[in-house]
């Protein structure tokens, strides 16, 4: 959890895509399957993924120099150490870096988040609110996404599964109805059944008292209900107002 919020606040500061943050916890994860990391090492590591994960999905623009992403560590690596890493990490993966993430599929499912029928709080949603919900939609989506990358088991579920969660649970913070309708089901391929425990668990993260820590599943259900800060997510009842 300590990496990937490091990792998020490296993107902020660099105006880094999300797809490129998933991808790069995404390629950390997969590394740590199979090899054991030192903790001296796990900030390289984590810095190498971003700077892999970045020259694949950003533009040259918006790639991070080693010197940039070695400041956020306190200069605590050498240049070469950096290019011994990445060249290591590329050859792991056998340089093919075509990983579809949560970031990648929410985008699509982002299509059908919003529908003719959903009322708002009880109310229909008409035309001229639609531009509106479907920011705060987004805005929730990255939220729960965001959220995802704190803890260990939603990595171990498919990534398409989670993007679906996250659309069921942003429906559900924005107060829409039904959380899940037969378009998300057609274009996701997911039953609310298959989406419902993942999105109670991520709200049940959200809810959670004590951030940055990892939850048990059995005390998440007794944290208080608590929505997103105005930094992170817009508060549902100001949606109510389109």
């Amino acid at each position: 959890a300590v990496v990937s919020t490091q990792s998020t606040g490296i993107c902020e500061r660099c105006e880094i895509t999300t797809e490129t943050l998933h991808l790069a916890i995404m390629c950390l994860d997969h590394f740590m399957d199979k090899y054991s990391i030192e903790d001296a090492q796990l900030h390289l590591i984590a810095l190498c993924c971003l700077l892999i994960a970045a020259k694949f999905e950003e533009s040259d623009m918006k790639i991070p120099r080693i010197q940039t992403l070695n400041y956020f560590v306190q200069n605590a690596f050498l240049t070469k150490e950096f290019r011994q890493m990445e060249l290591l990490l590329l050859e792991f993966f056998c340089w093919n870096l075509v990983l579809p993430t949560s970031a990648h599929y929410i985008e699509y499912y982002k299509m059908a988040a919003l529908s003719a029928s959903d009322t708002l709080n009880g109310e229909k949603v008409t035309s001229s609110m639609e531009g509106k919900i479907m920011k705060y939609i987004a805005k929730y989506c990255k939220y729960f996404l965001d959220i995802s990358l704190q803890d260990f088991a939603f990595s171990q579920l498919p990534p398409s599964l989670v993007a679906a969660a996250a659309i069921a649970s942003s429906r559900h913070s924005l107060g829409l109805s039904p959380s899940w309708t037969v378009q998300l089901k057609e274009v996701t391929g997911f039953s609310i059944s298959q989406v419902q425990p993942v999105a109670l668990a991520l709200i049940r993260a959200r809810d959670a008292e004590c951030e940055n820590v990892d939850v048990p599943a059995e005390m998440m259900s007794k944290c208080q209900t608590r929505e997103p800060t105005p930094t992170t997510a817009q508060q549902p009842t100001t949606v109510a107002g389109c």
